[in-house]
């Protein structure tokens, strides 16, 4: 009975291996022992790999709710491995060896740090990335893998390698500029964008078949589409996984207007706009396109704001890498403040004198420490907080969108909400009058 447990094993291990074979392999089952076989299936998969005269691409995409990095790999026959791609600019593409072996199942494993192991452990782990791919089908052209760690059946991340043309090197080099371009364009001292959708036939008077704010979650690499409702105040944000081009980016889920998808964006550098004609439809994003609220919000007044100077002496927003984040903080106003390189804000009463009260930027510093700008308030009592800049202890130039933001001439509603879960410091939104789609929850300190 061992001896046939033991032919039964043997068999179902070398079927396994089998299931991962290429189709022109058609050597017979048992003309050798199981490790020979073995060992003869990952040299010719190591073959293949190495045998791409011009190495590999592939867009790789971690998980469905995050966006996709171009890379290209050159696989050599002594185990080492050239990467390029577009993450970080290519800081993190060391050459680094590989391996094609097996565990439970034939396996290309990337050894040494690099572009896989940094987006493995970025932003806490939680782009579920992965340096080590299980082999699931092997052609000449075309190799599947899925991630090694996916334990759930219903949502297995599955990654192509496709064998790249001459240029693809080059190519997804170029690819690392689009980035800057899809986060700010060539203009990061405005905070206002827009998505606007119309139609080419559409007399110019007719509204736009769709209309929204755009923002690009750079840590993500999604991008997040905003709706408002001035009818009620509310907002409503959906995500979109990018994959940026050469010439601009795709959406990895198009969106829809009237049934039509639009996924494809070229940027246009002298308007400093991305622009689409998916759909037979005119699709742009860019800056101060159209305004966001066509009047006041009445159902946002409230009488918090009369005593938001004199109530504490502290109000602190936290963004979303802290265990204090507030998660009504909108997407744009999250990832604008987070454009700046800051990750808190302090709303400091009196810092400098009676009267002139301070906003200090956490994470962004300057000659005399780090940047707090000074500003004066005004009230209009039961509606709204109007800011004023008097001026700032270093150069504001890397926090000017901000600035601009907060010191908008339409001002603030202030509410106190029940997000806080500390008695002791409550929580309040901050909704900004003219532009509804930035909003940002602070604590009474």
């Amino acid at each position: 009975m061992l001896k046939n447990i033991k032919i039964y094993t043997l068999l179902l291990i070398t079927l396994g291996f089998m299931a991962c074979s290429t189709d022109n392999e058609v050597e017979p089952l048992f003309d050798q022992n199981v490790d020979s076989r073995v060992d003869a299936l990952l040299k010719g998969y190591k073959k293949t790999l190495t045998d791409a005269e011009f190495g590999w691409k592939l867009v790789y995409q971690p998980n469905n709710s995050v966006g996709f990095y171009n890379i290209f790999l050159d696989f050599n026959e002594d185990n080492t491995v050239e990467i390029v791609s577009d993450h970080a600019l290519g800081a993190q593409d060391l050459e680094t060896t590989y391996r094609v072996g097996k565990a439970h199942f034939p396996e290309l494993v990337f050894e040494n740090y690099s572009t896989f192991h940094n987006l493995f452990e970025i932003n806490g782990f939680n782009l579920k990335a992965e340096f080590e791919f299980i082999f699931q089908k092997v052609e000449a052209d075309r190799i599947e893998f899925r991630s090694k760690t996916d334990t759930d059946e219903e949502d297995i991340t599955i990654v192509v390698f496709e064998k790249a043309t001459q240029g693809e090197k080059e190519r997804v080099t170029n690819t690392r500029d689009s980035y800057e371009e899809i986060a700010l364009g060539h203009d990061s001292n405005r905070f206002l964008r827009n998505i606007i959708v119309t139609d080419p036939n559409a007399a110019p008077t007719d509204p736009p078949l769709f209309q929204g704010t755009f923002a690009y979650a750079e840590s993500a690499r999604v991008g997040v589409i905003t709706t408002f409702d001035q009818s009620t105040g509310n907002i409503a944000s959906t995500n979109y996984p990018i994959a940026g081009t050469d010439v601009g980016f795709n959406f990895g889920t198009a969106l829809q207007v009237n049934g039509l998808d639009i996924s494809t964006f070229t940027f246009d550098e002298a308007t400093n706009t991305f622009v689409s004609t998916d759909g037979g439809l005119n699709t742009v994003i860019g800056y101060d396109l159209a305004p966001v609220a066509t009047g006041p919000l009445p159902s946002l007044f409230s009488t918090d704001v009369d005593t938001f100077d004199t109530r504490f002496p502290t109000y602190s927003y936290f963004d979303d890498t802290s265990q204090f984040y507030l998660q009504r903080t909108s997407p744009d106003f999250l990832h604008l403040v987070k454009s700046t390189g800051a990750f808190r804000l302090d709303i400091l009463m009196n810092a400098f004198a009676p009267g002139v009260h301070g906003i200090r930027f956490r994470g962004v510093t300057g000659p005399n420490g780090t940047l707090v700008a000074a500003v004066s308030f005004t009230k209009t009592l039961g509606e709204k907080l109007t800011l004023t800049l008097l001026g700032a202890t270093d150069p504001i130039d890397d926090v000017v969108s901000v600035l601009d933001l907060l010191t908008d001439t339409g001002g603030w509603y202030i509410q106190e909400t029940d997000e806080s879960p500390f008695a002791s410091n409550p929580s309040f939104q901050l909704t900004s009058v003219n532009f509804p789609n930035f909003r940002f929850s602070v604590y009474g300190i």
